[in-house]
């Protein structure tokens, strides 16, 4: 640290460059997230000296947090909203590693000659790498099937007496494809295990199609759910929701995991984290009250046309989607056909190669797959058609010089 301070004008033309060296979202094709409403920023600076770990001393920001829990309730299909617990968090990771806590907690007790484990689909998000590291849980993968959906019978198998919950993906990270959650909740009921819905990316995306998919707690089985405002949400970042079904769910848990707080205006805390942003919570709260289900329903719609449009320029250059898209993420294979003599490696060799080139030759960002050897595009808010445009034109410039190879 320099030992002056310096102007405010040499600080911000510092601080200017530390932007320009970030992304504008311009040519972003890789991120579930995007651009911030601009309510949710105007509202952000209005809260960000807040803390909803220490309520007490903030009473108004704690209580447009429950209010978002009741409205993430209701847009959850939950059968009764005012009994539904939660908070927010700084995002899916974070709401993922507390539902399996109170999981692990849940059933701490439990005699065992072997860890206690966690079923999940294989296409699940890395975050539950990180879980069983830090809860010291193994995890068990089911199959999917050839959408990349989890098979019921697959989660059967893999249960035994150490097994403490069961996870479903609404919007999986790398193809969009919501697992099939009623057949998952009927398992968890009659084996009385905990079903948390990793819903991160579908929870804002889900609820608005023109035929919306069922996913939440309007299944039995389903005891948290976790959805992500800073996605498809349009609040800022990081903010996160972690929802459960209500407080009775966790409640045997809640005992084990809630410390006391003895300097703080609560008497205990139960959350992963101590102080958490009222920053977060005010975007998420106004940006959820501005939009309403309307403002939401547009923004879906919108994303929705930008991927039927994607799917149709992709056409042209004749690539087409693995699977059809059913949200806003687009999986393509760009290797057309094997070689003779191809070693399996070879596709997703060929695969890294086009992305790097998009990225170090056009600028674009996109990701690849490591389920199958595919790219993966997200048509979020801040993506134009005439993105898309110039997109598929450099992607058909790589391929052709792939092609004289």
């Amino acid at each position: 640290m320099n030992k002056k301070g310096i102007s405010k004008e040499e600080l911000f033309a510092e601080l200017g460059s530390f932007s320009n060296a970030d992304t504008d979202f311009k040519k972003v094709f890789s991120s579930m997230c995007t651009i911030p409403h601009p309510i949710a920023i105007e509202a952000q600076n209005l809260f960000s000296h807040t803390n909803v770990g220490d309520p007490g001393l903030f009473l108004g920001t704690k209580e447009m947090e429950d209010e978002i829990i009741q409205m993430s309730a209701s847009l959850l299909n939950h059968p009764n909203p005012p009994r539904a617990f939660g908070h927010l968090t700084s995002g899916g990771t974070e709401s993922n590693i507390e539902a399996v806590w109170h999981m692990k907690n849940r059933f701490l007790d439990r005699i065992s000659d072997s860890k206690l484990n966690l079923i999940l689909p294989k296409t699940a998000h890395f975050s539950f790498e990180k879980i069983a590291n830090l809860l010291n849980i193994d995890l068990k993968k089911a199959e999917t099937d050839s959408n990349f959906r989890i098979i019921p019978e697959s989660v059967s198998s893999l249960m035994d007496k150490n097994t403490i919950g069961l996870i479903g993906v609404a919007g999986n990270t790398e193809f969009g494809v919501c697992d099939p959650i009623e057949k998952l909740s009927e398992i968890a009921v009659s084996n009385n295990l905990p079903l948390h819905i990793d819903a991160a990316f579908g929870g804002f995306v889900y609820p608005f199609l023109e035929s919306p998919t069922r996913f939440a707690f309007d299944f039995s089985g389903v005891s948290s759910v976790s959805i992500d405002p800073h996605k498809m949400g349009l609040s800022v970042i990081p903010s996160g929701i972690l929802v459960f079904k209500d407080k009775t769910v966790i409640e045997a848990s809640l005992n084990k995991i809630q410390v006391k707080t003895h300097y703080l205006t609560s008497k205990y805390q139960s959350t992963l984290t101590g102080t958490r942003s009222g920053a977060s919570v005010a975007a998420t709260y106004a940006v959820m009250k501005y939009l309403g289900r309307e403002g939401y329903q547009k923004n879906v719609a919108y994303c929705m046309d930008l991927t039927n449009h994607f799917q149709n320029e992709l056409a042209k250059i004749g690539l087409k989607s693995y699977i059809s898209p059913k949200i806003n993420i687009v999986t393509v294979s760009v290797c057309k056909e094997t070689k003779a003599g191809a070693t399996p490696n070879d596709d997703y060799e060929k695969t890294e190669r086009i992305r790097k080139e998009l990225l170090e030759k056009y600028g674009w960002n996109v990701s690849a797959t490591k389920t199958i050897p595919a790219l993966r595009f997200v048509l979020m808010p801040h993506v134009t058609k005439e993105d898309i445009g110039a997109l598929v034109s450099d992607l058909k410039k790589i391929l052709d010089f792939e092609e004289e190879k």
